[in-house]
């Protein structure tokens, strides 16, 4: 794959130096930020993901049914995925287990400082998560697409009575990296008590969402553009869990 002048070829979120950036992103995708830092406000006519993610999530609880954790699997788009692992060394049908280790790790150093894309809150209420572990990248040659996968812990394990539900949103900020949840079984309810636990998935309607966002969702960097698109997860308990 030739890249553009400048790019050493990468393999992981963020091998680009961040007194270079013009937008946050650039860390995280070194060869798609050189497209967006030519138009860094873009116009609602250009402004769309480059990046496209297709993703599922594990909800994990402990013995006593509050949620304790989020498994979070990303599957990357084919272009995406191609330039990630140009010049890397194939082993059988896939890539040397090594580089594919080096590579879940990188990238899971560069997202922390974005808390790996994740907003976890209760009416309101930042819930705080940890430090993403046990990332694990890996590579479907059928499809051609590469996946990263990592578990996400709360600081303190929480509950979700109906009446503080938790919710759950991952997306990137400046809609550069499209999040999306996979249409079949995105949501599961994983290891732990979670006995008369539900996990909804709300997917906003797209044009409704552009037909409705003001002109600073376009203008304003600290917009979150991408937040209006996520889709969000919310987990709710029945009453007596705690």
């Amino acid at each position: 794959m030739n890249l553009p002048a400048g790019v050493t070829p990468g393999r992981s979120f963020g091998q680009v130096s961040k007194a270079s950036m013009q937008s946050w992103f650039a860390r995280l995708f070194p060869f798609f930020v050189l497209l967006a830092i030519a138009n860094p406000l873009a116009p609602p006519a250009s402004a769309h993901p480059h990046v496209y993610i297709d993703m599922k999530t594990a909800f994990h609880f402990d013995d006593q049914g509050r949620l304790e954790s989020l498994r979070i699997t990303w599957i990357f788009d084919e272009f995406y995925s191609a330039f990630a692992v140009d010049g890397a060394t194939r082993s059988g049908s896939s890539y040397d287990e090594k580089f594919l280790s080096a590579l879940a790790e990188e990238n899971l150093k560069n997202l922390a400082e974005w808390n790996y894309f994740t907003e976890v809150t209760s009416q309101g209420t930042t819930i705080e998560t940890g430090k993403a572990a046990d990332g694990v990248s890996t590579w479907d040659d059928e499809t051609g697409r590469l996946s990263l996968a990592f578990s996400l812990p709360l600081k303190e394990a929480r509950a979700a009575p109906p009446e503080a539900p938790v919710s759950v949103r991952i997306f990137d900020p400046s809609y550069y990296i499209s999040i999306d949840y996979l249409p079949d079984a995105p949501v599961s309810l994983a290891d732990g008590s979670h006995e008369g636990c539900a996990a909804a998935v709300n997917v906003p309607e797209v044009e409704q969402v552009w037909t409705n966002l003001p002109e600073s969702a376009f203008t304003d960097p600290n917009s979150s553009l991408g937040a209006n698109f996520a889709s969000t997860v919310v987990l709710t308990c029945k009453s007596g869990k705690s």
